[in-house]
């Protein structure tokens, strides 16, 4: 190399040129390396919490006087009609879809979505590590956060889980102190939301209450409309997606304290620069006005927010062998 035409590198000790040679060297490598693992890299599998609830309509809930339209009885004088748009809503697996779509197109990255047939068949892929990527219940992101060592990449935005207790309308139960020692109906135990959280939360406040179990959410709201029992749990999603006559039926008397709501984890072979792409894919999403639209499908209010595991410590304060220890054959078929 001349020093006329290079003086600055001519000036540098020969130990300082071949540092800097190795540099561009190393940063030329990199970049091939990076671009040629892009080319041959394998699609990522994402799976969803069959549990997760299904979209619900957005301009009934979007519209208060529709709904108290709709919660008039027959013999009221019929208010002056409302236009409303008509609103087709997407199933949980085709608004997912759509989600993924756009952030494989945001991040370049080969995003296949499985649905799961199963709550058994989404675990057991979890625990096989099947899943590079998945939305899952917290009490799941702990069951497999050190092995197989999934780990956090975003939760919802200031917006927790929040369990509910109701009661029917026209109950006789005027305050939450009125349920104190009553029978109160839940789903299956392992239910987070709905049964695990409201029951936690109780008995962190030392509130005594003898739980039922039930063959399912809508089983809950449909035998507390029937007064069969004095009260039972949910949460605000499910009862949104409960029919609006159950809903007017209903007065939800009491919130539990917030829960981080659902992580998006992520297995440790997926690369680091992937997972940068992917949280700022899914920051962004509320920025963008076609998937702004999306979110509410997805009971997402306020945007997605990057996650630590460590915002699901919380969970391990959560002793299930004692909250379920004396839980007999209390579940019950309601068909």
């Amino acid at each position: 190399m001349p020093q006329a035409d290079y003086p600055f590198f001519s000036s540098l000790p020969r130990t300082g040129r071949l540092i800097q040679y190795s540099v561009k060297l190393l940063g030329l490598l990199a970049a091939f390396f990076l671009w040629n693992t892009s080319l041959s890299a394998e699609p990522l599998i994402v799976g969803i919490a069959p549990s997760y609830p299904e979209p619900v309509p957005q301009y009934i809930n979007m519209l208060p006087e529709v709904k108290e339209k709709k919660l008039r009885s027959d013999d009221e004088p019929e208010p002056e009609k409302v236009s409303t748009p008509e609103e087709k809503v997407p199933s949980k697996n085709e608004v997912w879809q759509k989600v993924f779509e756009h952030i494989s197109q945001e991040t370049k990255l080969d995003l296949v979505f499985e649905p799961a047939s199963s709550q058994l068949d989404f675990e057991l892929k979890l625990a096989k590590s099947y899943y590079d990527l998945a939305l899952v219940t917290p009490l799941q992101f702990d069951a497999f956060r050190d092995n197989p060592g999934y780990q956090a990449q975003v939760k919802r935005k200031a917006q927790p889980i929040r369990s509910i207790i109701f009661v029917k309308k026209n109950s006789r139960i005027k305050t939450f102190a009125d349920l104190r020692d009553a029978i109160i109906a839940f789903p299956n135990p392992l239910n987070f939301e709905s049964s695990i959280v409201p029951r936690e939360s109780l008995k962190r406040l030392n509130f005594n209450i003898i739980p039922q179990f039930l063959s399912s959410e809508a089983a809950v709201y449909q035998e507390v409309i029937r007064e069969r029992y004095i009260a039972g749990a949910g949460t605000h999603e499910n009862f949104r997606a409960q029919p609006i006559e159950i809903q007017s039926g209903l007065r939800i008397i009491w919130d539990s304290p917030g829960f981080s709501p659902h992580p998006f984890v992520a297995h440790p072979r997926v690369d680091f620069f992937s997972l940068i792409k992917l949280k700022r894919a899914f920051v962004d999403m509320i920025k963008n006005e076609d998937t702004r639209k999306l979110l509410p499908y997805i009971f997402v209010d306020n945007g997605f927010e990057v996650a630590r595991s460590s915002d699901w410590d919380e969970i391990k304060l959560i002793d299930l062998n004692e909250l379920n220890g004396s839980i007999k054959n209390t579940q019950i078929n309601t068909n």
